[in-house]
């Protein structure tokens, strides 16, 4: 079951991505539409690094269920 950051995570970024996607159909400034481009890639490496740390858990729970 997901998360209370995980869902946090996901509904940030979801946010980023519409904003930004609404900014390019808008035909916004250059200047909104790169700041938003931004802001999702930053949320994008945030949703990463999560990943990252959930693999940890995996490799943890497989190193301590099936040892050497």
């Amino acid at each position: 079951m997901p998360t209370d950051e995980t869902r946090r995570l996901l509904k940030i970024f979801g946010v980023a991505v519409t904003t930004y996607e609404d900014l390019i159909e808008n035909r916004a400034p250059g200047e909104q539409i790169q700041k938003a481009e931004a802001e999702v890639l930053d949320r994008l490496e945030e949703v990463r690094n999560h990943i990252a740390r959930l693999r940890t858990v995996i490799q943890a729970w497989h190193y301590i269920r099936f040892p050497n």
